[in-house]
């Protein structure tokens, strides 16, 4: 490629005086999008693309994890009309012309698609046939909303800018293996040249790659032409002159594109590139030519419908990379298996299911007031949910060799995982479905709001540097996670304490377990909280030289220490009884809900698991929801104890 460069450089000067070499030249349109009516015969089967790995963002993942992100990111879904995602990035990226139609553009506000004269549709979303012809007002819009600052965007502003990037994705997809297949710029239709570059008579259209390859025989061919006059080049001359233009002009307009597939051929060289940027580089390399040789059979089996030469193909370029990369990455083979099976089991949406499911059993347990088979049931369905939560935990572990919490949706599945272990221990030294009750609304829950932000895109990512210590990470963040569980659990049981004292049969033997299992917990929550906040404090003093005010997220730790103190000092002092100390423990639920979300709202610190968007009006919803259910309760049980106080 280099040769091929300095062939541009030294070409420069005669294409500025070449008559024939005008704009009219460029005018053939590059993207395979535009002009190109073909159809690959297509295959049945692209499930060995599932395991190619593809750096994004940081990190090394399969394609089909790759895959889901950016359909999720162009439709909000992981899926298209039920195909796989892996199946449809797979056309996208090797037959993008026949994706033109598939409506896979969410666009949530209904404002925009009138403003572009598009009939606004149920399901929102749109095909890149219907957006085309608008893509230069669409960028022009986009421009003036990025130039407004981020919280003051409303929520038009906000979806134009997203709009915007999907399409710029979709549209730089769909030209990662332009370089490969045969264009009318690359038109030969001179027989001597054909010979002499070694390609069939009868085929007047090539690839860029095809003519890439051949930089060496190009450079000796057009060496004659800085000497020689222009108009007496012969048409031949002429031709290949034009197409040596069309490379140049190919090789700076594709720079950047996704799909990082490509691991740099430099020994200690961690850089990914894309296959066309590889193409800048590969050429340089006998392993490199023969890896691009195999991505341009990838795209011509995948055209011809050849499913084992498409398999065989894929493989041949899998295990090139893999024995390239093996010590630069050690292992990272292995991890990609263990994602592939992580994606295809999708544990934590099992555990989820099994979670309500033994919610309901209980509440058919609470109809016959008996425990028997429908008990043992859920116990056992409890614990198998438990367990397919942890391996789904561990499997994260391993994929991404840190600590189980390191980002907003690592914190829900691990207090979930926490909230269950914890319901199972309650009910190993008191079975009377208190702790099955608490565990499966917990895990439901957590999992629950785990899946909402799951929507948002990869929740494998890599961490900022500040926060890339695994010491600190096992240690403060795991300790501070499970204090969140343990008063949140408290919270729940507070709900179970008063629902007893409304709709029991004045059982007062069971309102003290339950009330005693409160304090635990909420004892529990107190001591791992604080210890967190510590910890935290220590972390903050080590990396920025100060103890508190790093960070908002540590005063928000704070805050439920304080608010936990302040129930147990008010026991103590007979300020606040059982329902007291139930109300305080629900309400502390509002307050690592603040920790939680709340102080990521202030969009400061750099300690936070990430900030949210739209965030504010769904807490402020909960907060109220909350109070409100709260203050029911309270009167109820108000009106069945009359005399009660706090």
């Amino acid at each position: 490629m280099k040769i091929l460069r300095n062939i541009f450089l030294t070409l420069k000067v005669l294409f500025l005086s070449a008559a024939f070499f005008s704009s009219a030249a460029y005018s053939q349109q590059i993207c395979p999008l535009n002009g190109m009516n073909l159809k690959p015969k297509g295959l049945e089967s692209v499930e060995v693309l599932k395991g190619l790995a593809v750096l994004e963002h940081g990190r090394v993942k399969p394609f089909d994890t790759y895959a889901k992100n950016v359909l999720l990111q162009l439709s909000g879904r992981t899926s298209y009309q039920k195909q796989p995602a892996f199946e449809w990035v797979a056309k996208l990226i090797f037959a993008p012309q026949v994706t033109r139609e598939d409506q896979v553009f969410l666009i949530n506000h209904s404002d925009i698609p009138k403003v572009f004269g598009i009939e606004p549709q149920k399901r929102r979303r749109y095909s890149y046939a219907q957006l085309q012809p608008h893509i230069p007002r669409i960028y022009k819009l986009a421009q003036e909303a990025h130039q407004i600052e981020q919280r003051k965007r409303d929520l038009v502003e906000t979806e134009i800018l997203r709009l915007f990037e999907s399409i710029q994705l979709y549209t730089n997809l769909s030209l990662t293996f332009s370089f490969a297949f045969p264009h009318p710029d690359f038109t030969l239709m001179d027989s001597k040249t054909k010979e002499v570059l070694g390609f069939q008579r009868n085929i007047t259209q090539f690839s860029f790659l095809q003519f890439a390859k051949r930089s060496e025989q190009i450079a000796a061919m057009t060496k004659v032409h800085e000497t020689k006059p222009a108009d007496q080049w012969t048409k031949g001359e002429q031709e290949l002159i034009q197409i040596v233009a069309k490379l140049y002009q190919w090789s700076m307009a594709y720079y950047g594109l996704p799909l990082n597939i490509v691991p740099s051929y430099l020994p200690k060289d961690e850089n990914w590139y894309s296959p066309w940027d590889a193409t800048h580089i590969a050429l340089q390399f006998p392993q490199g030519r023969e890896e691009l040789d195999q991505l341009e059979k990838i795209l011509m089996t995948y055209w011809n419908g050849e499913l084992l030469e498409f398999n065989l193909a894929v493989k041949a370029f899998d295990r090139s990379v893999e024995q390239r990369t093996e010590n630069r990455f050690p292992g990272f083979k292995n991890r990609l298996r263990v994602e592939l099976i992580y994606n295809k089991l999708n544990l934590f949406f099992i555990s989820k299911t099994i979670y309500f499911l033994v919610f309901l059993l209980f509440l058919i347990g609470m109809i016959q007031r008996k425990k028997g088979a429908v008990y043992s049931i859920s116990l056992v369905l409890l614990s198998a949910a438990f367990v397919a939560h942890a391996v789904a935990i561990m499997m994260r572990m391993y994929i991404l060799q840190r600590a189980p919490v390191s980002n907003l949706y690592e914190t829900f599945i691990f207090v979930a995982f926490v909230s269950v272990l914890g319901g199972l221990f309650i009910e190993r030294f008191h079975k009377h479905w208190l702790g099955i009750v608490t565990a499966s609304v917990s895990g439901y829950i957590f999992l629950v709001v785990a899946s909402k932000f799951a929507s948002d895109g990869d929740t494998m990512q890599m961490l900022v540097a500040v926060l890339n210590s695994q010491f600190w990470l096992s240690t403060h963040v795991l300790t501070i996670t499970i204090g969140y569980a343990g008063v949140c659990m408290a919270g729940v049981i507070g709900h179970v304490f008063l629902l007893q004292a409304i709709f029991g049969r004045d059982n007062l033997s069971q309102l003290k377990v339950t009330y005693s299992v409160l304090l635990g917990m909420l004892g529990f929550g107190l001591v791992m909280t604080f210890l967190g906040t510590t910890l935290g404090g220590i972390w903050a003093d080590q990396s920025w030289g100060r103890f508190w005010g790093w960070d908002p997220k540590e005063n928000g730790a704070l805050m439920i220490v304080l608010w936990c103190a302040l129930l147990f000092h008010a026991k103590i002092a007979r300020i606040l009884g059982p329902v007291g100390m139930a109300v305080g423990s629900i309400l502390a639920i509002i307050v690592v809900m603040w920790a939680w979300f709340g102080v990521n709202l202030l969009s400061v610190g750099l300690h936070s698991y990430g900030f949210t968007s739209g965030l504010a009006m769904k807490l402020a919803v909960y907060f109220i929801a909350q109070t409100g259910v709260l203050i029911v309760l309270f009167l109820l049980v108000k009106k069945k104890y009359p005399k009660l106080t706090l």
